[in-house]
């Protein structure tokens, strides 16, 4: 299975120069637990809740001056939309991401994240085990 046929195609992002305080307002809104960073539309970073819960721990002061640039992971590990499960569960495993967003040519177009990678394998598990699976 191809990342392209289970990625998330919702895709949240905010500009380096949004207030750290802000950027978690919209994941709250989106109930979304990452973040794509952009600058003028390139992908530049991302934040996961991992890193603005390290952010309020410094201090309470200083969390409230910074913006999504000061606490970003980048480079962003990404990967293709033809790429396989497979590969998706080795490039997690190896650089211990849980969420890596998709990219064509230059845009993003989709995100994966673990719980994708957990539904898709469950899926597959009760068609193995041969439950019967609800129509849509």
């Amino acid at each position: 299975m191809k990342v392209r046929d289970f990625m998330t195609s919702l895709i949240i992002t905010a500009e380096v120069d949004t207030p750290v305080t802000d950027a978690v307002r919209l994941m709250a809104v989106e109930d979304v637990g990452s973040l794509l960073v952009t600058k003028a539309d390139v992908l530049a970073g991302m934040v996961t809740l991992r890193e603005v819960i390290g952010a309020q721990l410094l201090s309470e002061e200083l969390y409230h001056t910074l913006c999504l640039e000061d606490i970003m992971t980048t480079p962003v590990v990404t990967i293709g939309p033809e790429a396989d499960i497979g590969q998706v569960i080795t490039l997690m495993n190896q650089t211990g991401k849980r969420h890596i967003p998709v990219i064509e040519g230059n845009d993003i177009i989709g995100l994966v994240a673990t719980t994708d990678i957990i539904r898709v394998l469950a899926t597959v598990k009760l068609i193995a085990d041969g439950a019967p699976m609800l129509e849509d």
